[in-house]
Order: C-alpha cells, then sequence, then structure tokens
C-alpha cells in the first residue's frame, strides 16, 4: 500500500518515453519494454550467435567450429541496439543501478523460456579489476549476477572470479587483439573450489566474446563441469 502511495505522489518517469511506469522501482514503461527486440531462434549452439533457417535446427557456427569455445553454452537475449543500447549506457556509465530490476526482469523471461541456467548450482559475474572498480564504482555485472541469482534461485557467489590484470579497454581492440589482452588477467580467489561445479557466468554485452571466454578457460582448468554464459545483449548478430 505503502508503495502504491509513493508511487502516486511521486510517479517513476520511464527512461525511454518520458511515460509514467506502472511500478515504483521500474525504470521502463510496459510498452518500451515491449520495443526492446528480444533474440530469437535458431542459435548456434556454443556461443549463441543468430543463425539462418529453421528455428527448430540445432547447429554450431563456423567460428566455433574453426576455434572452440571454453564455454559450452552462451546466451544473449536481446539485441543490443534502440532503446536498450542507452539503457545500458545509462547503467554501467551513469550508474543508475535501478535499472537492474528491469534488466533481471527481461533476461530472467529469457532463461525460462529456454531453460538457461537449470544445470547450474552457481552464479558468478565477470569481474572487474581493482583499479577499473574505483574508476566506475560498481561492477554492473557483479549486480546483474546477484539479482538473476536470486529471481533464478541459483547460489551466488560473486568474489569467485577475480581480474588481477588491468587490461585495455576493450571496445578499442581488434579481435585478435582482444583474445591477447585478457590472456592470464584472470584468477580464483584464494581458497575458492569450482572443481565439478555447474557454473552461469554473467555479463551485459557479448560482442567477440573474448572476456567470457577467457573466465571460462580459468574455470574449465581449475576443473568446473559445466559452464553456461548469459549476457543482457548481443552486438553482432543478423
Amino acid at each position: 500500500m505503502l508503495k502504491t502511495v509513493v508511487n502516486l505522489l511521486y510517479p517513476v518517469l520511464c527512461r525511454v518515453c518520458g511515460g509514467r511506469t506502472d511500478k515504483y522501482n521500474r525504470n521502463v514503461c510496459p510498452a518500451c519494454a515491449k520495443s526492446i527486440k528480444e533474440r530469437l531462434p535458431p542459435f548456434c549452439a556454443r556461443c549463441g550467435r543468430r543463425l539462418e533457417g529453421d528455428p527448430e535446427q540445432v547447429n554450431v557456427c563456423a567460428d566455433c567450429k574453426k576455434d572452440e569455445p571454453y564455454f559450452d553454452r552462451a546466451w544473449s537475449a536481446f539485441h543490443y541496439d534502440g532503446p536498450l543500447k542507452g539503457l545500458i549506457h545509462d547503467f554501467k556509465y551513469r550508474k543508475i543501478t535501478s535499472l537492474s530490476s528491469d534488466f533481471t526482469t527481461l533476461m530472467a523471461g529469457f532463461m525460462k523460456k529456454y531453460g538457461v541456467g537449470r544445470k547450474c548450482g552457481m552464479i558468478l559475474p565477470v569481474p572487474m579489476s581493482p583499479a577499473r572498480l574505483f574508476e566506475r564504482e560498481i561492477n554492473h555485472s557483479g549486480i546483474l549476477a546477484r539479482k538473476l541469482g536470486k529471481e533464478m534461485r541459483i547460489p551466488y557467489y560473486g568474489n569467485t572470479l577475480r581480474k588481477i590484470k588491468d587490461t585495455l579497454p576493450q571496445s578499442k581492440l581488434k579481435r585478435q587483439e582482444r583474445v591477447k589482452n585478457l590472456r592470464s588477467s584472470f584468477s580464483l580467489k584464494s581458497g575458492s573450489s569450482v572443481r565439478g561445479k555447474n557454473i552461469l557466468l554473467v555479463d551485459d554485452l557479448f560482442t567477440t566474446g573474448s572476456t567470457v571466454n577467457e573466465c571460462s578457460r580459468l574455470l574449465k582448468e581449475s576443473g568446473a563441469g559445466y559452464v553456461e554464459v548469459i549476457t543482457l545483449a548481443r552486438g553482432n548478430d543478423l
């Protein structure tokens, strides 16, 4: 009741269209949420790239056949364009952390539809280096992973993965440069164990997949049984 009264007196406005949202803890109105484009199958059965053809087919893209990734399966829920592109920018760079509630709702809906994470007993975020975390003040992947873990009932282990090397921003590098840039830049927290565990790795954006692949390499070499990746959006798609 109190939340309803507060929303009536101090309505939350949609960050996309400026209209009123239907809930006090939402930044995107229902109409604008529907305009965010969900990615549709068929997907590559490894990296999640959108493929052409029959939605029921199961196939692996040419890149994954040529250079098999360390993760077992990657998914990206939405296209990185339209209103979502601006919302992700606000979340990451303007620190509008309340957007995590909107993003969690969107991602959880996609995950339930395709059974993402149902094998997993741990959920981990892609970590930031201490220097980058000090600069940004928030780890957006950690915020998403914590909320998704609660929503999907997967235990959250936020400090298991650590970034130990302050690398160059991936957005400024070409594909092969990204792989070299990240090599050996992650470690496991002392005393942590992932041996035999099935893990869901969370990040906001999938571009080349270099970051989640390097995290997955470490997890697999540390004994992880199955590594699945979920990102909010993907930028290189059909």
